[in-house]
């Protein structure tokens, strides 16, 4: 109700900040649950990650190196899974390590989700393997380069000697890989990848990071050592629309959006208040 001779410009100046949260919730709340896929632009970075795996040959060797741990599953869960499936959907192989020592957890967590044998009748150790954490940091980095089967001896899952599967005859150090792919927040990181696997090797990159991150790694995509970059949510949520698969990444872009919307209606209808009121004072 407003009281005699209180405008309604002078009750929205007071509302109950309650009020303001519970609306921010009903705008942000519905997109989480399930992603609207709002428009969004495309940047020539996301379309150069998405077309560097679209475009792999049939029996392409990757390498993904999950180099972050819980801590990142906020920014880099969700690309991540889009980046599994993009793999999985494709004809081509790929071995999964860690250069950090949670990074087999996260992994397992996408593995889990995905289900690739039931859903994209893909074959443990002939498609992909597991291969786990290569402890050591920068050192692990350069004896992979060097003996991927001396550094790591048997597979995350199943705890078979690497020496047995199939894929693995195909694999034995970074001259054998076509592409790496890190999930990375820091250090070990695109830093250490490129001196370690791209200056002796010249195995191209593709990278995905924290949203922070963008910076430090956008030298090597100038310099061609990084065929792509994913810096964020908004860069997931490209990659999603690109895939045609919208799911957290777009989801979370989706909450973004709608309570930026909302904050620029509080703006609007602010400041018909500020000169609706001034209005009244000339008056």
């Amino acid at each position: 109700m407003v009281a005699e001779g209180e405008t309604i410009w002078d009750k929205l100046e007071n509302i109950d900040r309650r009020i303001l949260y519970l609306l921010i919730w009903i705008v942000v709340l519905p997109p989480l649950i399930s992603p609207i896929g709002l428009p969004i632009s495309i940047s020539p970075s996301t379309v150069a990650y998405y077309e560097a795996i679209e475009k792999l040959p049939p029996g392409s060797m990757v390498v993904v190196s999950f180099d972050f741990g819980l801590s990142a599953l906020g920014e880099l869960y969700p690309i991540a899974v889009a980046t599994f499936h993009h793999l999985f959907s494709r004809p081509v192989k790929f071995a999964i390590i860690a250069t950090w020592n949670e990074g087999p957890i996260v992994a397992k967590m996408i593995i889990d989700k995905l289900n690739p044998e039931q859903t994209y009748h893909k074959v443990y150790g002939e498609d992909w393997i597991f291969l786990g954490w290569a402890p050591g940091g920068e050192q692990a980095m350069a004896a992979l380069g060097r003996d991927i089967w001396g550094t790591i001896t048997k597979d995350y899952i199943y705890k078979k000697p690497v020496s047995q599967y199939p894929i693995m005859q195909h694999l034995k150090s970074a001259k054998d890989v076509d592409i790496l792919i890190s999930l990375e927040t820091g250090t070990p990181g695109a830093d250490e990848w490129v001196r370690q696997w791209w200056e002796p090797y010249h195995v191209p990159m593709l990278v995905a990071c924290i949203g922070v991150m963008a910076p430090t790694v956008a030298p090597y995509v100038q310099a061609g050592q990084c065929l792509g970059l994913l810096p964020g949510l908004r860069a997931g949520a490209e990659y999603e629309k690109l895939l045609g698969r919208p799911e957290l990444a777009t989801a979370a872009a989706d909450a973004i959006s709608t309570s930026h919307i909302l904050v620029l209606a509080f703006v609007i209808i602010g400041n018909i208040g500020y000169f609706a009121k001034r209005r009244r004072r000339m008056e």
